[in-house]
């Protein structure tokens, strides 16, 4: 893989990287940390896998965004502490419009190290279709916008414990 287009990282205390690695590998605990994870619709609850697909709705001037993901790899080490979740996005919908399709092969890789200078780091890889050369500057302010979104959101709101009775819940009649 080339080099991304863009690498950010956040330090964090060692527990506090604990933490986020709990919240991001457990699907049920996004909405309360994840500020585009309103809702999730999932054929899959729980903890995340390899190739498992989910979206991500939220409302934005009283219209549905939908951001589709899948996860393309998980890789997790005891010692070192570390998990990498590498997630290629699918597109994004308003109200069932594609939006954003200048885009092309977004890949995002979160990187959680919990041992000393612990932190949180995502890096972005993407392409940007040939018709769309032209606006390169205006496209590639989804990728990083999408990037430091997820940053921000783990750095200040997935570091801590989420108890179970607020994790989304989803019950086998849903």
């Amino acid at each position: 893989m080339w080099a991304p287009q863009g690498v950010w990282r956040q330090s964090l205390e060692p527990l506090e990287s604990h933490q986020l690695m709990t919240n991001l590998l457990n699907l049920n605990c996004w909405p309360s940390w994840h500020s585009s994870a309103g809702r999730i619709l999932s054929q899959q609850n729980g903890d995340l896998v390899e190739g498992q697909q989910f979206d991500l709705h939220r409302v934005e001037r009283q219209r549905l965004i939908e951001e589709m993901w899948v996860v393309h790899s998980i890789r997790q080490s005891e010692a070192p502490r570390f998990l990498e979740v590498e997630f290629n996005w699918s597109g994004q919908q308003r109200e069932g419009r594609p939006l954003g399709t200048a885009i092309a092969n977004l890949r995002l890789a979160v990187t959680v190290w919990g041992e000393d200078d612990a932190g949180v780091e995502i890096a972005a890889w993407w392409n940007v279709r040939w018709w769309a050369r032209f606006m390169r500057g205006r496209v590639n302010r989804l990728p990083r916008a999408l990037a430091k979104q997820w940053l921000n959101d783990a750095a200040i709101h997935g570091i801590h414990l989420i108890p179970e009775s607020l994790q989304a819940g989803f019950d086998e009649s849903e």
